[in-house]
């Protein structure tokens, strides 16, 4: 009974803080309240034995991925009226997403889940184990496919990084480790009234 009640408490604080995401003005508030919502996901995988998954959860989404977004949304100047001006435009669409996502929900709950598959999963004592055993054995090379995919991401991201364009300065080491001090420091002495003309 208490971890029913801790679970549906757990339950209630990810859904006020899902809606708070959603309708919070601020974007920095928006971020604060996605990391309360992962939180909140971690207690929950926690507590049905899942806790390898609210782990990642936790170090992935929280620890990277939402303070990511913080610090971008922080830096950038998001103006709120110009993105508040069409959202009437997105109402329509946004509510069938939820309505696909809220039958499917129903669907899996009621229809779907039975006593067996729940037992097996509150009763597993190591589910790290069998996650591993499985990833290594039946999905070895998807999960490998997947590892090459996220590393041609990190590699094209680099790439476009590094991409020339006119119109920015970029530091060039080469150059400044061959420059002598001779030549970018020069000392001209001036007779006082006087100005100092240009050799260019």
């Amino acid at each position: 009974m208490f971890l029913l009640g801790t679970f549906y408490l757990f339950a209630s604080f990810l859904v006020m803080t899902c809606i708070s995401v959603i309708f919070s003005k601020n974007p920095v508030n928006s971020v604060l309240f996605l990391v309360l919502a992962f939180l909140n996901s971690t207690f929950l995988f926690i507590l049905i034995g899942a806790e390898f998954v609210g782990i990642i959860l936790a170090i992935v989404y929280i620890g990277a991925v939402a303070i990511l977004f913080l610090f971008v949304v922080m830096m950038l100047d998001i103006q709120i009226t110009s993105l508040m001006v069409n959202l009437k435009r997105y109402v329509p669409l946004a509510l069938l997403f939820a309505g696909v996502i809220l039958a499917e929900i129903i669907y899996l709950t009621v229809f779907k889940t039975t006593k067996s598959n729940i037992d097996v999963i509150v009763r597993s004592e190591n589910n790290t184990e069998q996650i591993g055993n499985v990833l290594y054995t039946d999905y070895f090379i998807d999960f490998q496919l997947s590892g090459i995919v996220l590393l041609l991401a990190m590699i094209g991201a680099i790439v476009l990084t590094h991409v020339y364009r006119p119109t920015i300065k970029r530091q060039n080491i080469d150059k400044q480790n061959t420059t002598l001090s001779k030549d970018r420091v020069k000392l001209i002495n001036t007779k006082a009234g006087e100005g100092i003309q240009s050799h260019d």
